[in-house]
Parts: C-alpha cells; structure tokens; sequence
C-alpha cells in the first residue's frame, strides 16, 4: 500500500506525491544544489588561476605594505590601508602607498621595481630633473666637479745661460760657459700634482718632481773642471781631436707653488690655462762628460762632482696651455754656482709640456 503526503505551494500546486517521488524529488534538489555549489567553486577557482596567471606574466616580484589608517572612500565606506596614487609616463610607472614609492621600469623587454621612501623618491626625481634641465642648457658644458691643475706631466725644454742683466750675451770672463742651445736640452717629470681650489676654475698647484738638465757647451775645445776654489775652463789635451760631446749635466728635484687660472672656451676638460708662480729646487747631484780620440784611441771621460753648483735654487716658472699645446718657461733667480765660487749666470729654460696627467 503505497502512503501519498501532500506537498503544499510547490510550484504553486497542490499535489500528493508518494513516499517514493518526495525521495526522489529530495535527491533531485540536493544534487542541484551540490552541482550549483561546485560549479561557482569551479568558477571562483578559474578566476583565481587567471588573476595568478596574469600577476606572473608579468614577471615582477613585489611586496606592499599597507599602513593601518582607516579612510572612507566616496560611497561612505570605510577602506583600511591608503589610496595608491599612480603615474605613468612612457616606459615608467610611479606608485606612491603611502610613505612608501614603488618605481617600475619596462625596458627591452625587462622589468625593474624599485621600492624606496617616497620622501626621497620626490628629491631624487626633483634632483634629477633639476640635472636634466641643467645638462640642456648650454652652461652645462662648462660645468666640473673640481678643479684640474695642469702641472704634472713630462716636460722638454731648451737650456741656456743668462746674466744678471737678463742678457744673453755673456762677459769674456764667461765666455767658455757658453752654450749649443739646440744640444741643451731639459727634461722635467711631474710627477704628483696637487690642487687647492679657490673656485672651480681658480686655485694654487703644487706637487713634485724631478728636473733633468744638460748644457752642452759651444767650444769643441773645452769643458769646465775646478781650480783653487774656482770653476775655470777645462782645455782639451793637446793632439786629441775636438770634442763631440762636452757637457754638464745637473738633476734637481723640483717643488712648485704655483696659481692657475681656467677659462673654458668650449670644452671644461681641455680649458685654456695660464699659471705662474714659485718653484724651487734641491740638487741631487752633477757631472761632465766629455768625448775625443787621442792616439787612436777613444776617451770617455765621466766627472762626478758638486762642481760649485748651488745646492738650492728658486726660480720663477709660467705656464699656458690650451686643449692639446701647453708651453712651459722657468727663470732660476738663483745663480748656476755658488757666490764667488764661478761666473754669475742663471738658468733659464723654454719648452712644451708633452704628455699631461
């Protein structure tokens, strides 16, 4: 005997359905159910995977951190954390969250995410524009970080004698102390330079280095040597053949106090300069040489002395120079020997500085 139960507003009927139909009506709405609950979780999933999807095609790694201020947003609504604030330009993405700044860069194809205190994102950013403006005006150019001097290279020089009286005429009494300037050559290494700015473009120079100098004398016959205290000629032997190679050679080590000044006509690297000022002078040592044959034999005649030379010297030295010539000329104040001990001439010298570092 099957047992019929009503159902009631069903669909809006009235019906009778045996114990068997509310079984399989049951059934029927719990699997509905269950499918419709499978189905939007199926869903939620997919949507999930998709936004992970996205979030890793976009090759970028990042960590936000959201402040704990509670703001309301234009519907009422309370929204924990701070509104984000974007701006893209170009290639380039600003997101500012509140202290924080996050940068993105996509650049060939490759992503850079820089996270810093917004504070210094914007003085950086304000700097940085500040330096772009600055590199498209045309004062840019002139502009260096410190003051370069231009005293330490390798210098050649051309050697010669002068008296007091700035004359390059030498007295009879001096004569043998004349020189073959072409022969007489200098040569200074420079080798440390220091510079104390005044102003970019302004300062003193001074540094240290070594100062090589030959006189080769014009008479083929004579040399100078040490007689009685006194520097005199040396003559040659008699029946030797005239000399070809008789000099005096001197080194100095070298210590300048100079002041430079800049001008930068078009390029801050390789201005026009001119310098002036003191060098002074601390004599390592001295010799002659002298060359000849005699009875058919060669004679090489090294002579290592003081020779009377000052000890210490200062002189007066001028630079100018502008991008690849630079010319050199020093004026020694101080005599070539000592006071009473040779005739009374001063070195001078005038050259080009050919390597600069």
């Amino acid at each position: 005997m099957k047992t019929k139960i009503k159902m009631h507003n069903l669909f809006g009927l009235n019906d009778s359905l045996t114990l068997q139909e509310k079984n399989d009506w049951s059934n029927f709405t719990t699997n509905r159910k269950v499918s419709a609950f499978k189905w939007t979780m199926i869903c939620s999933a997919i949507a999930l995977m998709l936004n992970i999807w996205e979030l890793h095609a976009q090759d970028v790694e990042n960590t936000l951190v959201v402040t704990d201020t509670v703001r309301t947003d234009t519907t009422g609504k309370q929204i924990l954390g701070d509104k984000p604030e974007i701006n893209q330009k170009g290639d380039t993405t600003h997101i500012k969250l509140g202290k924080k700044g996050i940068t993105i860069v996509e650049k060939n194809g490759k992503t850079i995410v820089n996270i810093e205190n917004a504070d210094e994102k914007d003085s950086t950013s304000k700097k940085n524009e500040s330096d772009d403006n600055a590199k498209n005006d045309d004062s840019y150019k002139w502009e260096r970080k410190k003051f370069s001097p231009h005293w330490g290279g390798l210098d050649l020089v051309l050697n010669n004698f002068i008296t007091s009286d700035l004359s390059l005429n030498l007295p009879a009494s001096s004569s043998f102390l004349e020189l073959n300037t072409t022969k007489s050559l200098g040569v200074r290494i420079n080798l440390f330079e220091y510079g104390i700015p005044v102003t970019p473009y302004q300062g003193f120079v001074t540094g240290l280095g070594f100062e090589i100098n030959s006189y080769y004398f014009n008479s083929d016959s004579n040399n100078i040597t040490k007689r009685d205290g006194q520097i005199v000629a040396k003559v040659k032997p008699a029946g030797s053949s005239d000399y070809w190679k008789n000099k005096l050679k001197d080194t100095y080590l070298t210590l300048p106090l100079m002041y430079e000044i800049q001008f930068p006509l078009g390029n801050a690297d390789k201005p026009l300069y001119f310098s002036a000022g003191l060098i002074g002078g601390l004599k390592i040592g001295s010799r002659t040489k002298e060359y000849y044959r005699l009875n058919g034999e060669t004679r090489h005649e090294i002579i290592k002395d003081d020779f009377y030379l000052s000890p210490f010297r200062l002189g007066y030295q001028a630079r100018i120079g502008f991008r690849q010539i630079h010319l050199v000329a020093t004026y020694y104040q101080t005599p070539l020997f000592l006071k009473g001990k040779g005739p009374e001439v001063h070195p001078f010298d005038i050259g080009l500085m050919l390597l600069n570092w």
